[in-house]
């Protein structure tokens, strides 16, 4: 009977395992006050993007950027309490006043997250920011991360992200990456 049990669950984990998506994919998508060239400045420099961008203050990690800074291969790196490296964004590929992507590394379990924003002029001052998230996460993690709600985090820190980068390009150049609570 126990032989029975144990091979009813390795047959139930190994279908969860492969019938769970391997990918996370999701767009975000919000309205600046703002003109392009300001917002693209906003996110490809990585002193701008420290300031507004949520995951610093939510992660208790400090930062600093490496490289040409609004240049492709320039880094933002994440640093630990103890200012050990942990993780780092770099600029991957940029089209002026149009898109910045970024890749992300990090230590934990094996993925490749990639993040595109893609600036749609509305108006002279308002643009359309879309944010395109792409992780292609290594099995078994890729349970696992859903499981603990990592990826549901994850995306949680790209709704702040673009809610600082509204507020950092609408309201203050001192924005330092903590958003305000949604209105009601």
């Amino acid at each position: 009977m126990l032989l029975i049990s144990i091979s009813i669950l390795m047959v139930a984990l190994i279908t969860v395992v492969l019938l769970t998506p391997r990918v996370v994919e999701y767009v975000e998508v919000t309205d600046i006050k703002g003109p392009a060239d300001k917002i693209y400045d906003a996110i490809r420099f990585q002193q701008d993007l420290m300031k507004w961008s949520a995951w610093p203050t939510e992660t208790g990690s400090d930062c600093r950027a490496e490289g040409d800074d609004g240049e492709v291969g320039a880094q933002t790196v994440f640093l630990n309490k103890k200012g050990e490296r942990f993780g780092f964004q770099e600029v991957t590929a940029m089209d002026a006043g149009r898109s910045v992507s970024f890749r992300l590394e990090s230590k934990g379990p094996p993925h490749r997250p990639r993040l595109s924003f893609y600036l749609v002029p509305v108006t002279a001052e308002s643009t359309r920011i879309v944010l395109v998230f792409r992780n292609d996460i290594t099995p078994p993690f890729h349970v696992v991360l859903r499981l603990l709600g990592i990826v549901r985090w994850t995306r949680e820190m790209h709704r702040k992200d673009l809610e600082g980068l509204t507020r950092f390009v609408e309201r203050s150049e001192d924005y330092r990456g903590t958003p305000l609570a949604p209105a009601a």
